[in-house]
Formats: C-alpha cells, structure tokens, sequence
C-alpha cells in the first residue's frame, strides 16, 4: 500500500495532535464545570443546614410554599433521623423508606464530621443526589439535606452539545489548514524532484531551481546542485579523456593493423600466417572498440558532425547491403519498407543502424528474415524500427538492454564483446532528441525502434 505524501501526513499529524489536545481541554472544563456547579450545591445545602428551625422534628416541615424562618425547601429534601438510624421526619419529597446515607456516614455526622455525598435517589432510579449530613440539635439527631444533581448534568450535557461540534469543526479546519499548508511548503520540492527527473545521464548541465530564502529546502536545492556540479565535471573529464584516447589510438591500431597484413602476406609459413590472421583479427576488433568509444563521446558531448538532410531508405539500402553476403550464405532474407527524410548525422547513425542489422543478424537462425521499416513522425522525425525472427530477449532483461558494458550473451549481446554496440544505438538516438525501445514480437523474435526527433 502506497504512503500517504508528506502534506497529508502532516495534516493528519495537526489533525490529530489538534483532537488530543482539544479532548483534554474539553474534559477538564467538563469536571470544572460540574466539580463548581456541586460546589454550588454544596453551599446551598450548607446554607440550607444553617437556616434549620430548631423544633423541626415536633412542628414538622412546612408546605413547599410557605416560608418559615426564611426556610426555602423548594427542590431539596430533607430528613432528620435519630441516634437508632430511624427517620424521625421528612420534606414531602423524600422518599420515606429509609435515610438517604447509611450507618457510619449518619454516625460521622453525629460525632461533628460534615459528611458529603453523591447517592442515587432510590434503588429503582439513577438519578443521582447530592447529600449534606450534620448535627442536629442536642437529641443524638441528624440532619440529612439533598439535593438533585439535574442541573449539574444539563449544564454538562450543554456543554458537550456546543463544544463538540465546534471542537470538530476546528479539527477538520486545522487539517484542511494544515494540509494546505504543508502543501504550499513543500511546492519548492515537488518541483525539485519534476526537475531532478529530466536530468537525464547525458546531460548533466541543468541544474535544480533553488529557493530564494535559505531554509532546509533552500539548503537541499544547493547541496544537490553541488553535487550535480561535480558529477557535470567528473563525466566531462570522462568523455574527454575517452574521446581523447580514442583519437590518439586509431592511428597507431591503423598502422599496427597495416604492418600485421604486410607481414602477413610475405610470411610462408602456415603456421605463422595463421598467428598473423589471429592477430589482425584481434587488431580489427580493438580498432572497432575504440572507433565506438569515439561514437559514444562524440554522441553523449553532442559533438556530431553537421546534420544534414539524409534519405533513411538509402542509408538503410547502403546498410543492408553491406550484410547482403553474410546473409546469403545463410539464408537470412534482408528487406526493407518505407521512405523518410530527417536531418541527421549521418555517420552516427549509420553506426547506430548497423549495429541492430549486425544485431539482428547474429541473432536470426538460418532462412529467417530482417525487416528494417522506415516511416515519418511529425514533421522532422522519423522512426526506423528493425525486426527479426530470432530467439528474442527475457522480458526481464527488456529494460538493461541498451545499458553500457552490460553483457548477456544469451541476450541480444555479442558474446565476448564490450556491450557497447546498442548503448552506441541509445546514445545516437539520445543525440538526436529521440529515444530507443525493444519488444519481443508475439510472432518470435525481437522489434526494436529507433525514434529521431528531427
């Protein structure tokens, strides 16, 4: 399963810190909340206890309406219960079975404690009561005021009604927020990695955009661009030196090759020109390295020579006309379809194409055939594409096909060759802003396709 990017994970990172946070806010104002609104009723009862008449317990409580002595029992209850646990009298509202606190919390009470307690109202109900024991009178009595906790819940409930809905809408406006944020943030380094992606092993001249402010992006930008820098001046070096060396040794492989075939010729002894032929084979096969090193820094600099208008069909008849024997003495059948004309270096690309004909040659059983096609693409392009009927390539090695000093003999490679024959096909094609690609044919055999940008 593919990560989340970097903006959504760091949204869902403030989302979420956002949600923890504004939980354990909302839960301490929640306790707050009802830990004020009891103590509230706390005083209440307290003050309640304090306004008692002292004859309660022989003139009996008065109705819910009548005010004696400021005595305000609306919405509390109250009982008075003797040194046996027993209720001695009751506000109409108390339920009458029993105290509302059992034996010890009744015997703190009488020993002078304030006793408080949070109690349900009845066994049959949840409803919960808030209860104040305390000392009544001289008689062992105790007073025991309630008083229910509804309002306590409803504020809390309200609470919750209002703030979870505007707790969650922060969260999602601090993700969406968030999100875009980061997004915004990371724009410099989206662009950076579309950059790095066309810079391209041939050409290692462009350089990353860098923001202007110095952060850690900024920082990045410039250390990639430094690295780029030096690996531009390393492959430089390298080509130079490989175009260099080159030039300097086609000479004197031109001329070692050219006292080999004198010495050959004038030499009588079978055995001794046989050498001589290993030799000049040897010298021949060299001379080819270095000419495609040449071919290949010449490609990767760009350094080919003036492109011209060239008609494809006859530099593809020039080519083909070059294996025409070797074919024959196998059988191999070499044609040819299409016409175009592109501008292009034509000896660059006559090296490109003689080697997927020599490619496809060797690869080709005895009475196959080789199909080179010609067509137009655009306006300046072309594409050449070149099939056989051969054994083709695993698909798994479709993608290092074309890579330098790469071999697999049982590929399309030469055995005991450089590798370098289709890596002189891709750099040709690369100087040209085209590019080249292999598919095995569901009929057998290997097409490949040179496109030429123009």
């Amino acid at each position: 399963m593919p990560r989340l990017p970097i903006s959504a994970r760091l949204a869902l990172l403030s989302a979420a810190s956002l949600t923890a946070l504004l939980a354990l806010v909302g839960l301490v104002v929640y306790l707050q909340l009802g830990a004020g609104l009891r103590s509230g009723i706390d005083q209440q009862l307290a003050d309640l206890a304090g306004s008692l008449p002292p004859r309660l317990a022989e003139d009996g409580f008065p109705e819910e309406e009548d005010d004696v002595d400021q005595l305000e029992l609306s919405d509390r209850l109250v009982q008075l219960v003797d040194g046996s646990g027993q209720l001695v009298a009751a506000s109409d509202d108390v339920d009458a079975a029993g105290p509302l606190l059992g034996p010890a919390d009744l015997d703190r009470a009488r020993n002078g404690d304030v006793v408080l307690r949070t109690v349900p109202e009845s066994a049959d109900e949840d409803d919960p009561l808030r209860v104040l024991a305390v000392p009544y009178g001289d008689d062992g009595l105790v007073a025991v005021l309630a008083a229910e906790l509804d309002e306590v819940q409803d504020a809390q409930r309200a609470l919750l009604a209002v703030y979870g809905p505007v707790a969650l809408f922060g969260v999602a406006v601090a993700g969406l927020l968030g999100f875009l944020i980061a997004r915004r943030g990371l724009a410099p380094l989206r662009r950076m990695t579309g950059e790095a992606e066309v810079i391209g092993g041939s050409d290692l001249s462009r350089r990353l955009s860098a923001p202007a402010r110095l952060d850690e992006i900024g920082r990045l930008a410039r250390t990639l661009n430094g690295m780029l820098a030096r690996l531009d001046a390393a492959i430089c070096r390298e080509r130079a030196f490989t175009a260099d060396a080159s030039h300097e040794l086609r000479t004197p492989l031109a001329i070692l090759r050219a006292e080999v075939e004198l010495v050959r010729d004038r030499a009588d002894d079978p055995s001794v020109r046989a050498a001589l032929d290993t030799a000049l084979a040897e010298a021949t096969r060299l001379s080819g390295l270095v000419d495609d090193l040449l071919v290949l820094a010449r490609a990767d600099s760009g350094d080919l020579e003036d492109r011209r208008p060239v008609d494809l069909d006859e530099l593809v008849g020039v080519v083909l006309a070059r294996f025409a024997t070797l074919a024959g003495r196998r059988g191999v059948r070499l044609e040819s379809t299409g016409v175009a004309v592109v501008r292009c270096d034509s000896s660059g690309l006559e090296r490109a194409l003689t080697n997927l004909v020599d490619n496809a040659l060797r690869h080709t059983p005895d009475g196959g055939l080789i199909t080179v096609g010609v067509r137009p693409v655009g306006e300046a392009g072309a594409v050449i594409a070149v099939s056989d009927t051969g054994p083709g390539v695993p698909p798994e090695r479709l993608d290092t096909l074309f890579d330098r000093f790469t071999r697999v003999d049982d590929a399309r490679h030469e055995p005991g060759g450089a590798g370098l024959g289709l890596a002189i096909v891709s750099a040709v094609a690369t100087a040209h802003s085209g590019s080249v690609s292999a598919d095995n044919r569901t009929e057998g055999g290997l097409r490949v396709e040179l496109t030429l940008g123009g």
